[in-house]
């Protein structure tokens, strides 16, 4: 089972075989010694939303044999329990960010709220990428310095480290492979916006930063599933999407969808988490471009999605829509490459 604190972020893996099932149990945080209380009582609550842990629960086979793909999908995300921190301080700051009478005092004091979150600021504010080594002492000088996007883009990395750092055994990604892929994607994003879209800056990082999640609620159901997934990759087809597909009837990107609807985002952003991998059905999506284009910045930067998603090629339509050419992105990869791994150690 996956837990998180909800008060550092930081994330534990614990044996399901040493669980006492069947009862309520509290423990402190080992890192920051706040309580953690995991419910194991059966049944298992659906809808909790009280942020203490980040928990997914297949269903149990003879239960999932009996489901449509729509409805399981519908169990899917019931039983994903609301992210730690990331709901809490992402969207309340991106509340006060939007307001156009809000001060540097108001953001400063939402993210002060969260003394963990808040350390973490300071700290990707001071680092090399941002160029403040020493300069940045507090929130509000953070705010004033780094300016409301950039802000805005520290806040959404910062958050949602935890949750994108845990390992998932059914896609073989490590713990902080998908961070790191999400991170390149994200950062890609971003400068592929600058270049063609400078008004999607924000929006384009925060979907490049997320656009996997999908992965995290499906990956108990893939790891389940794993031998009759690679038999259909070395038989069928090499595409981890179509395996995807053709096993769950329905694949990562259509469970991002729906998590952008249970976390209130914006319909644009649901979208290009949609098709991110397949552009050219998102209706002119620009965001989906986007991504589409950097998620292959990413691979190219050595930071790929997992075994099955690390070398899937870039859509000529996106190119075409974007105005972009490979050898764009292949300048780009040398960037991001570069930034990740600033970023990361300083988060480390």
């Amino acid at each position: 089972m996956h837990i998180a604190c909800k008060e550092c972020g930081k994330t534990y893996t614990l044996p399901d075989d040493r669980l006492p099932h069947g009862k309520m149990v509290s423990f402190p945080c080992p890192a920051c010694k706040s309580k953690i209380t995991l419910d194991l009582r059966e049944p298992a609550k659906e809808d909790s939303s009280d942020g203490d842990r980040l928990v997914f629960k297949p269903l149990s086979e003879e239960s999932e044999s009996q489901l449509t793909s729509d409805d399981m999908k519908k169990k899917i995300i019931k039983r994903i329990n609301d992210l730690p921190p990331m709901p809490k301080v992402l969207f309340k700051a991106r509340q006060v960010l939007s307001d156009p009478n809000s001060s540097f005092k108001d953001i400063s004091s939402i993210i002060e709220t969260d003394q963990a979150i808040a350390a973490k600021i300071l700290k990707v504010a001071n680092s090399a990428y941002y160029g403040l080594s020493g300069m940045v002492s507090s929130i509000h000088q953070a705010s004033v310095v780094l300016g409301y996007q950039t802000l805005e883009q520290v806040i959404t990395m910062v958050s949602s480290a935890s949750m994108l750092g845990q390992q998932l055994k059914g896609y073989g990604l490590n713990a902080g492979g998908l961070w790191k892929h999400s991170l390149a994607t994200a950062l890609a994003s971003r400068l592929i916006a600058l270049k063609r879209a400078p008004s999607m800056e924000n929006d384009a990082f925060s979907v490049g930063l997320i656009h996997d999640a999908g992965k995290l609620a499906l990956d108990p159901y893939i790891a389940k599933h794993r031998k009759a997934i690679d038999q259909y990759l070395k038989d069928v087809s090499p595409s981890f999407l179509s395996a995807e597909h053709h096993i769950l009837g329905f694949d990562h990107t259509e469970i991002a969808q729906d998590l952008c609807q249970k976390w209130k985002l914006p319909d644009s952003q649901a979208a290009a988490m949609r098709f991110h991998h397949s552009p050219e059905n998102s209706e002119d999506n620009q965001l989906a471009h986007i991504v589409h284009l950097a998620n292959y910045v990413a691979c190219l930067a050595g930071f790929g999605g997992g075994p099955g998603f690390s070398d899937l090629p870039v859509s000529p339509a996106s190119l075409e829509f974007m105005v972009l050419k490979t050898a764009t992105l292949e300048e780009l990869a040398a960037q991001v490459a570069s930034s990740v791994e600033e970023i990361t150690a300083t988060l480390s």
